[in-house]
């Protein structure tokens, strides 16, 4: 059997639809921006790009702390999506209830490596990072209480004194010290005698704990950490993790990075350079 398509021939093809793809420029539609008539976002990604060769390691942007990269990036990343809809069977046919879409579940698993245990403190100190950040924000509300206490005594003392004189002098009246105290307070902007000079913007454990952020080739990931094990391994004195984080959001968009990728735009049908780079190979 004779091959009916040699290669010259493929390739004179492939030449021909590349350039037609070319002059194919980016139109907006009611859909969005798309090459092909369909709005997926997919369709915003150049068919030819320069390939680049990087080391991407997975960085974790902690609250309070600012930016942790991981000593070596894990094995397996799972990226689970679920919608949310539930279903009920009834005489008439089944029920359906569309509630969204779940989080996003990341699991992650790998070793360690030659980082050892050591490598395991950092993941587990990040894992627990609100905590550590939370040492502050308890040493800030005891100051905060501490000086509600002199905010009122001052309050209490200085306004029974000035209401009592400023009665006295008008009405030959006494004022109780706490309607003094309320009208002190008034002045210096507080809401009440007991309100503090203290800042009141303190941020909450959970408010920490949710705010951890997840870098990994052009995608962030915001949410939390959900869970964590570390296994120690006899056999090759390896430590093994895993971890689950849920993502509340996720932004950015993620393109092809090794030169044997593919353009998912025009498709694998040449043989000689992937779409996705520039190059023979």
């Amino acid at each position: 059997m004779t091959n009916q398509f040699p290669g010259n021939a493929i390739a004179a093809v492939n030449s021909a639809q590349q350039a037609v793809n070319s002059t194919q420029t980016l139109t907006q539609t009611l859909l969005g921006y798309s090459g092909d008539s369909n709005g997926l976002p997919y369709t915003n990604i150049i068919s030819n790009k320069q390939g680049t060769i990087n080391r991407n390691i997975i960085t974790w942007f902690i609250p309070q702390f600012g930016t942790v990269r991981m000593y070596v990036n894990p094995q397996n990343i799972t990226y689970g999506d679920k919608k949310l809809i539930s279903k009920e069977r009834t005489k008439g046919g089944y029920t359906l209830q569309y509630w969204g879409e779940e989080l996003t579940t990341i699991n992650i698993s790998g070793t360690t490596g030659s980082s050892g245990f050591e490598g395991i403190n950092v993941l587990h100190e990040i894992y627990r990072a609100e905590q550590y950040a939370f040492d502050a924000v308890a040493l800030t509300m005891s100051g905060n209480n501490a000086a509600a206490d002199i905010t009122n005594n001052i309050l209490n003392g200085v306004g029974g004194t000035l209401g009592n004189s400023v009665n006295q002098l008008f009405s030959g009246n006494s004022s109780s010290p706490n309607s003094s105290a309320g009208l002190l307070g008034g002045i210096m902007g507080l809401s009440s005698p007991g309100a503090s000079l203290a800042p009141q913007n303190i941020p909450s454990l959970a408010a920490l704990a949710f705010s951890v952020q997840l870098y990994y080739n052009g995608w962030i990931f915001t949410g939390y950490f959900d869970s964590m094990n570390v296994r120690e391994r006899a056999d090759s004195f390896q430590v093994e993790y895993d971890m689950v984080f849920f993502a509340t959001k996720r932004s950015g968009y993620r393109v092809n990075q090794f030169p044997w990728q593919r353009s998912a735009n025009n498709g694998p049908s040449n043989y000689n350079t992937p779409l996705s780079f520039n190059g023979e190979v």
